[in-house]
């Protein structure tokens, strides 16, 4: 591949179909409700409220909200406002705010939803949530002081019925990519430039996506007495077509076409059916899911050399099954799963992989963060025939033997002090 032309990082983004809610509404909620206070009550009046969202622009949250007192342990919190959220198919995020009562709220939980479009601006997307969580606090405050310094507006629709869309892309959505960086040095230089397209469509039944993808990679070493140069490159497509049968079954067909220097693969098809099981109802996806898969690959090989074992082309059967957890809860995350995988025509050429990522929050302040990932590989059948010269070592140019890969990270934070965080500060 020849570039002669360097570019700097552009990205094009159109997004057009998907009917989803404007930022200002929000579904579950026939009413718009705002709080409106002159002066922040004492901290004896006010109720504690932690705010758990990843994704949330929390200063302003506090400055437009400031009729509660916000805490940073969930432990001291009388309302735990817990936020998950998930892309829809128009681009844009589903937000699930849950309110969950402490102590003597206890008894009181209820959520909410929030849907923002992909053309959205980040403050857009703020105030729609901070609408929602107006209107989530209100059976909270209610019960105190604060109740007679609100007031609740409602605004009537002139026309309630509810219309179908007309969407001409028939929720189709389009997205256009591309990028390039480059560094150069007296010694040495870098220049990666990647350029794709992504086409999609999300339905109540339908999961489609297609995406071509190109990437291009040199780097230059000059020691002096030796200049050297690689050039690696990746590109390919991907594509699926999934549909849901039922609220815990999905069938889908994956589409794979790649050409990578990494992996000796100078043309790869792979066509693989899959189905699914979700043990859980698909519904309840935002906070727990449970699913198992099963997929069946067809795949061409033509390798760029000869392999470890003689062959230059092949066609190929292979096998996967795999089983995951994903839990979002007020404690804490769990993400693990297992996969393991063989060809048809020699089932010693397998791989099994672990993986697993945990957040918990143990005690009052004190969260435990671990991740890790194991894989026992028996099935590197692209690999090249002699050995990996040191530059190629040295510089990752192509895939080494190994039976086994193994990572891990673990980390812990403690937090201790004042309970309250109602301040906003952004000077400097």
């Amino acid at each position: 591949m020849t570039v002669n032309v360097v570019f700097f990082t552009f990205v094009l983004i159109f997004t057009i179909g998907g009917a989803a809610a404007n930022p200002s509404q929000y579904a579950n909620t026939a009413s718009r409700a705002s709080s409106q206070i002159d002066s922040l009550p004492d901290p004896d009046q006010a109720i504690s409220v932690y705010l758990d969202c990843r994704r949330c622009d929390s200063s302003y949250i506090r400055e437009e909200i400031e009729f509660v007192n916000y805490v940073r342990d969930r432990f001291q919190a009388q309302v735990h406002i817990f936020v998950t959220d998930q892309g829809t198919g128009s681009g844009g995020r589903k937000y699930t705010v849950s309110f969950i009562g402490q102590g003597s709220h206890s008894e009181i939980e209820h959520t909410l939803t929030f849907t923002s479009l992909d053309t959205d601006t980040r403050d857009e997307v703020r105030k729609g949530l901070v609408e929602v969580l107006k209107v989530g606090l209100v059976p909270f405050v209610i019960e105190t002081s604060i109740a007679n310094q609100l007031v609740i507006s409602y605004e009537k629709e002139e026309d309630r019925t509810i219309q179908a869309q007309d969407d001409p892309w028939n929720n189709w959505v389009f997205e256009v990519y591309a990028g390039g960086y480059v560094e150069k040095e007296s010694q040495q230089e870098r220049l990666d430039i990647r350029y794709g397209f992504y086409a999609s469509r999300v339905t109540e039944v339908w999961r489609i996506q297609a995406r071509p993808y190109f990437n291009y990679n040199t780097r230059m070493f000059d020691s002096g007495d030796a200049r050297i140069k690689t050039i690696m490159h990746r590109n390919g497509f991907d594509g699926y077509i999934i549909r849901g049968l039922t609220n815990h079954w999905s069938i889908g067909v994956f589409g794979n076409l790649i050409s990578t220097t990494f992996d000796n693969l100078d043309l790869r098809i792979r066509v693989s059916p899959a189905v699914e099981y979700s043990l859980l109802p698909y519904s309840m996806a935002t906070r727990k899911e449970i699913t198992f898969k099963y997929r069946f690959d067809v795949g061409y090989y033509n390798y760029i050399e000869e392999t470890l074992f003689g062959k230059e082309k092949e066609n190929l059967l292979r096998q996967s099954i795999e089983g995951n957890v994903r839990i979002q809860q007020p404690w804490g995350s769990i993400f693990a799963g297992i996969e393991g995988s063989h060809y048809l025509h020699d089932f010693s050429k397998n791989r099994l992989e672990f993986y697993s990522n945990f957040s918990f929050r143990l005690v009052r302040g004190l969260s435990l963060n671990l991740s890790g990932n194991l894989e026992i590989i028996h099935d590197q059948l692209s690999l090249p025939r002699g050995d990996a010269s040191l530059e190629e070592v040295l510089l990752r140019q192509r895939r080494l033997s190994t039976t086994f890969e193994v990572s891990g990270r673990i980390g812990f934070s403690y937090k201790f002090g004042s309970i309250y965080n109602n301040v906003v500060n952004t000077r400097l």
